[in-house]
């Protein structure tokens, strides 16, 4: 009965000994993330079109367009923003621009300059391709590029709303929400003639990312 209580004490110490040994894992804390989301809601030529994130498979792309000039010659970067999917034709998509740096000090507008530019730029002009202002483009559902243009004569405004402005390790963002009306327009490539239709009330909610 000795050797049976010793075998098991034995047992025991060496589970503890084992136990010991073993190092926990240790699990770093969540790293906060900006929470980005997108939406787009207008009527175009009288019909309601709605874009929503994750749905048709929907999603918010942000990219930017850099002009880089050697010094002393400034460079110039323009934002987008579009939405689009993997599945439907149309999208939506806006251009604002543009944050003037030196690429000599810096590959890209700093913090500053990117968070200052977009707080006051809430009501641009429009400007071809967002050279110095604001541009959209539409692609409906046949594939067709419908975009806005800088001398239309027709009326057309946008304003920005709601900007905030967030980092994370991804990345520093503005987020925002544009609303705006205009004429978009595309060229027949055989006819060469310009036909047009009419974005109403377009809400765009989305981002630009630095």
């Amino acid at each position: 009965m000795k050797n049976y209580k010793f075998g098991i004490l034995a047992i025991l110490s060496t589970l503890l000994v084992f136990q010991s040994c073993i190092e926990h894992e240790v699990i770093p804390a969540p790293v906060p993330m900006v929470d980005l989301s997108c939406h787009f809601v207008g009527t175009i030529n009288g019909t309601q079109l709605e874009l929503t994130e994750n749905v048709n498979n929907y999603t918010g792309k942000a990219t930017k367009n850099l002009n880089i000039l050697p010094a002393p010659s400034v460079s110039s970067a323009a934002y987008n923003f579009e939405m689009l999917s993997t599945t439907q034709m149309s999208s939506i998509k806006i251009v604002l621009g543009s944050v003037l740096w030196d690429a000599s000090v810096s590959a890209a507008p700093d913090l500053s300059a990117f968070n200052t530019f977009h707080s006051t730029n809430t009501s641009p002009s429009y400007s071809t391709a967002g050279g110095s202002g604001f541009e959209v483009s539409f692609k409906d559902a046949s594939g067709l590029v419908w975009t806005s243009k800088q001398n239309s004569v027709n009326p057309q405004n946008v304003t920005f709303t709601g900007i905030i402005q967030e980092s994370d390790t991804l990345g520093d963002y503005s987020k925002f929400t544009c609303n705006f009306n205009c004429y978009v327009y595309r060229q027949d490539a055989v006819t060469l003639l310009w036909d047009s239709v009419y974005i109403e009330n377009g809400i765009f909610k989305g981002w630009f990312q630095r």
